[in-house]
């Protein structure tokens, strides 16, 4: 996990020592392939593999000893759709034929873990990548993408990306150090996230709902009356 971007761009160091991704809206999640068996575990360690069975089809595609880092994500018509639309198919006990056509999903692949059964997270980040990259060309599944990485010649150059992050359904960007292992937890100095600008709206806060479980510390839901006209 990554903290979001605290100083200037520019006292990260030379540009040419980064690399960016976009930061995809979906569930961030690890597949597992091991022993014959598929696993799909979301962020907050939910094993979800029986809720997205295109992503669980990798198992007679991916090698053995394979664990990615990545995001799962819904496709509508080609593109990345909304996080809303991906909503849709959360928490469902039964994901039905219809919903699996109206908003197919696949696995946005940003880092690989385990690679032949071997731990390689003490690799860098570009030999992390590489190897990645071979993988995903030779396993060619339609549920299997890799997330695009961006080199750029100057800071300036970075901005302008994230500055088009909304048209591209992104929330922003994920910079990351290319000699950097793959850290556990959420660690300060190799990865950074930098989204986008919130949107804002003058309205008057009407009601707030706690959550449920986990969330019931936190206000999730609220209710806003808007201006007229």
């Amino acid at each position: 996990l990554a903290y979001a971007l605290e100083n200037e761009l520019d006292e990260l160091g030379d540009v040419s020592d980064w690399v960016a991704e976009h930061k995809w809206d979906g569930i961030r999640g690890q597949v597992i392939c091991r022993k014959g068996e598929i696993f799909v575990w979301s962020r907050g360690e939910e094993l979800v593999s029986d809720k997205y069975p295109e992503i669980a089809d990798l198992v007679n595609t991916l090698p053995q000893g394979t664990v990615l880092d990545g995001e799962i994500v819904a496709i509508i018509d080609g593109q990345i759709a909304l996080f809303n639309d991906l909503q849709t198919r959360i928490g469902r006990k039964n994901v039905s034929k219809s919903i699996l056509q109206k908003v197919p999903v696949i696995f946005k692949a940003y880092d690989l873990l385990e690679y032949a059964g071997k731990d390689i997270r003490t690799f860098s980040y570009l030999e992390r990548r590489a190897l990645l990259e071979d993988l995903i060309q030779k396993a060619n599944h339609p549920a299997l993408h890799i997330s695009e990485q961006m080199q750029f010649g100057s800071w300036a150059e970075v901005a302008a990306e994230r500055a088009l992050s909304r048209d591209k359904r992104s929330e922003g960007l994920m910079l990351k150090r290319k000699s950097a292992s793959y850290q556990v937890g959420r660690k300060k100095g190799d990865w950074w996230k930098w989204k986008t600008d919130p949107l804002t709206i003058d309205a008057v806060l009407t009601y707030a709902m706690r959550g449920h479980g986990r969330r019931t510390n936190l206000f999730t839901d609220y209710t806003f009356g808007l201006w007229q006209p």
